[in-house]
């Protein structure tokens, strides 16, 4: 997954028709930071936020993303979970690191390689 390193990212969109954490926005952007363990078997993207984004609380540049679909890749247009944190994790899975604030189920990240 080293390849997808510094690739820009777009997320938009969410469980509700105006998701509150993209703040009236088309989209926001960032660029791939790296990966972590995920909660199943496929890794878990941190990406790097081109601004920060508040949401529940938090203000952080980092985000979390898990794909939410069985047999999804990171390429291309999917389906993720958002975790939003004002740190990096750790290289390790969600219940072994600190964890940042969830703020998203069903967003859509498209990985811009």
């Amino acid at each position: 997954m080293e390849f997808l390193k510094n690739c820009p990212v777009k997320l938009w969109g969410g469980y509700d028709y105006e998701p509150e954490w993209i703040k009236g926005k088309e989209f926001i952007s960032g660029r791939v930071h790296g990966f972590i363990p995920g909660q199943n078997s496929s890794p878990a993207m941190v990406v790097a936020l081109d601004a920060p984004l508040t949401s529940k609380g938090t203000t952080g540049d980092i985000v979390i993303l898990e794909l939410r679909f069985v047999g999804a890749q990171w390429k291309g247009e999917q389906t993720v979970h958002i975790e939003l944190c004002d740190f990096i994790p750790e290289n390790k899975s969600w219940k072994n690191r600190r964890q940042g604030t969830w703020i998203e189920s069903h967003a859509s990240v498209d990985v811009l390689e």
